[in-house]
């Protein structure tokens, strides 16, 4: 898959950059909302109940940053009706950022260490919890883009030192250039289900009932296992 890149200001260029505070809120909720649908192991619990209270207790908050949103939207686009299906793009890129399957397992626990932050609070304030953990659901995708970008480069250089002498007879090689030769997917941006080499289970969708976009549901198996790309060892020359 395609990883995002980074601005001239050091920064991923993805669809949480350069975010105003409504924007932040509401995707902070759209995150939430990911991680009760598809984080449903049994120390995932808080996460739903969280996100329950998180809805009612915020209730006029929410509903006003959504309706600003709206009107922003209806001012940036001609038309009601572009302003509309422009919002739900968006928000559906950023439900597919949030769903992204190799993230999963830390995304879930940033979410369990959200919920534990507003369980701790005295009163209830959505744009202070958001303001304050917001970056709890960043972290695990900005770690996993970091990791990727390694694996391509130390991909990158098993390829050259081994591809085209070893390179038949290992997975990972031969993955790496049958990637190259296909419609690759973009990270945060394509149908999560989309960017995984191994299929996974039926994936499904709940219609977000503000926006109108498409919160992905992509089962990923907690006891996944990769396959190891083996480097191999050159054939002795003879010499000590």
């Amino acid at each position: 898959m395609n990883i995002p890149g980074r601005g001239a200001d050091g920064q991923r260029l993805t669809v949480l950059k350069n975010l105003t505070d409504d924007q932040r809120l509401w995707y902070f909720r759209s995150a939430w909302n990911v991680a009760a649908l598809n984080c449903i192991q049994p120390e995932d619990a808080p996460i739903l109940d969280g996100y329950r209270t998180f809805l009612t207790s915020n209730a006029k908050t929410l509903t006003a940053t959504n309706q600003r949103l709206d009107r922003t939207y209806q001012k940036d686009f001609p038309g009601r009706n572009v302003g509309i299906a422009e919002r739900e793009r968006q928000m559906t890129i950023v439900y597919n950022y949030f769903a992204l399957p190799p993230v999963r397992a830390e995304f879930c626990q940033a979410a369990r260490q959200v919920a534990a932050a507003q369980a701790a609070m005295a009163s209830p304030d959505a744009a202070a919890l958001a303001a304050a953990n917001f970056g709890q659901f960043e972290t695990p995708f900005e770690k996993f883009f970091n990791e990727y970008e390694q694996y391509q480069r130390d991909s990158a250089a098993w390829d050259a030192q081994y591809g085209a002498r070893y390179g038949a007879s290992q997975p990972g090689y031969v993955a790496v250039q049958t990637a190259r030769l296909a419609a690759v997917p973009q990270a945060g941006v394509s149908d999560p289900a989309a960017t995984t080499l191994q299929p996974l289970g039926q994936a499904g969708a709940v219609t977000d009932p503000e926006t109108g976009a498409s919160i992905p549901v992509v089962p990923v198996p907690q006891d996944g296992q990769s396959t190891p790309v083996v480097q191999p060892v050159p054939e002795s020359d003879g010499k000590p």
